[in-house]
C-alpha cells in the first residue's frame, strides 16, 4: 500500500487500485483561507468582491408585502451549473443553461435568492458554518463568474429559518410571517413524490384549499415539459409553492413569466417539522423525504384519504 497527497486529496494505492479521498481541512485552516471574505474591514474597504444580497428579514418583507415570485439557488443548483450530479438530480446541460440564465435575469416581478454565505458565517451553527466555509473556499472562484455583481439578490435561506441558525429565537416569527403569504389562498404544491408538504402538521391549514401536482422524486427535470404543462392549466389566481430541487428554480421562473405567483420554497416543510420537534440537528421525518440525511431518503407509499384527494396530477414514475 502506498499513500501520497496532493493539495486536495489523499491517494491510497492498494495492489494497483487507486483510491482518492478528499482531505478535510480543519475549521481553523478554512477560516484562514476564507478570512478576507468574513472580515468586515476588508468588505467595507472593498478589498474583496461580495454579491449584493438582501437580509433574511428584508427578503421576508418582500415576499409578504408584494406579489413577487422567488427562484432560489443553493449548492445543488450551483453544482448542476458546474456540471456535477447531485443526490436527486443528474446533471443536464439544458437544466444548467436555464439555471445560468435565470441567475442573472432582470425581471422585476421575480426575485432571485442565493445563499447569504459569501461573507461572515457567525450567525450559523458551527457545523453549517464549517460546511459553507469549505464550500466557498473550494467553489467561490467557480461561482463568482456566474453572478451579476450589479444585481440585487435575496436570501435563498428564506425557506430555512430554523435548523442552521445559531440563534433560533426568531424562528417562530419567521414561520408565522411566511404563513401569511398563503392565508386564505388556493395553493397548489408542485412537489417530489415523497415530499408531502404540510402532511401531518398544521403549517398550511390557514390556506383556503390545497391541491398537489406530484412529480418524480429523482430527476424531475426529465419530465419538465409535462410538469410545466400541467401547471399552466391551473387557474391564474392559484398560489404555486414548489419543492422540487433545481427543477423548482426553473419552474418558478417560467410560471412567473406566465402570470402566476410561484414560490420556490423547498425545505420549508421539513424545517417546520424540525422546528415543532425542537430538533437539535437534522433528523428523519416519518413519511417524508429528507434528502440531507442518509436515513431520510424514503420511498414508502402513503395511504391517506385526505392526502390522496388533494392530488390533481401524478407525474411520478410510480403513483401513490
Amino acid at each position: 500500500m502506498f499513500i501520497k497527497t496532493n493539495n486536495e486529496h489523499l491517494i491510497i494505492n492498494i495492489l494497483g487500485i487507486k483510491i482518492k479521498l478528499r482531505i478535510k481541512e480543519s475549521d481553523k485552516t478554512l477560516k484562514l483561507l476564507n478570512y478576507m471574505y468574513e472580515n468586515d474591514i476588508y468588505i467595507k474597504n472593498k478589498c474583496v468582491n461580495i454579491p449584493n444580497i438582501k437580509s433574511h428579514d428584508d427578503t421576508l418583507k418582500v415576499l409578504v408585502n408584494s406579489n413577487k415570485s422567488i427562484c432560489r439557488y443553493g449548492d445543488g443548483e450551483f453544482n448542476i451549473i458546474l456540471g456535477v450530479n447531485i443526490g436527486f438530480q443528474d446533471y443536464s446541460p439544458q437544466l444548467a443553461q436555464r439555471l445560468k440564465k435565470i441567475l442573472i435575469s432582470k425581471d422585476k416581478n421575480i426575485i432571485i435568492g442565493i445563499p447569504d454565505k459569501f461573507t461572515n458565517l457567525d450567525t450559523y451553527e458551527p457545523r453549517t458554518a464549517y460546511w459553507w466555509r469549505d464550500y466557498m473556499v473550494n467553489k467561490r472562484d467557480k461561482i463568482y463568474p456566474l453572478l451579476d455583481f450589479e444585481k440585487q439578490y435575496y436570501d435563498s435561506g428564506i425557506s430555512r429559518p430554523y435548523i442552521d441558525l445559531k440563534n433560533k429565537l426568531q424562528s417562530p416569527y419567521y414561520f408565522n410571517k411566511l404563513k401569511g403569504i398563503w392565508n386564505d389562498k388556493d395553493i397548489v404544491f408542485v412537489e417530489g413524490e415523497f415530499s408531502r408538504l404540510g402532511y401531518g402538521n398544521n403549517y398550511f391549514r390557514n390556506a383556503k384549499s390545497i391541491k398537489r401536482i406530484i412529480c418524480p422524486a429523482q430527476n424531475a427535470y426529465d419530465k419538465y415539459n409535462e410538469i410545466l404543462s400541467k401547471c399552466l392549466s391551473l387557474p391564474k389566481e392559484s398560489l404555486i409553492i414548489i419543492a422540487l430541487g433545481p427543477t423548482a428554480t426553473v419552474l418558478a421562473y417560467d410560471l412567473a413569466q406566465n402570470g402566476y405567483r410561484a414560490l420556490d420554497l423547498g425545505h420549508i416543510d421539513i424545517e417546520y417539522e424540525w422546528f415543532i420537534r425542537k430538533s437539535k440537528s437534522r433528523e428523519a421525518i416519518k413519511n417524508k423525504y429528507v434528502n440531507e440525511i442518509w436515513n431520510g431518503k424514503i420511498s414508502s407509499k402513503l395511504n391517506d384519504r385526505e392526502y390522496k384527494s388533494e392530488i390533481i396530477y401524478n407525474l411520478a414514475q410510480k403513483g401513490e
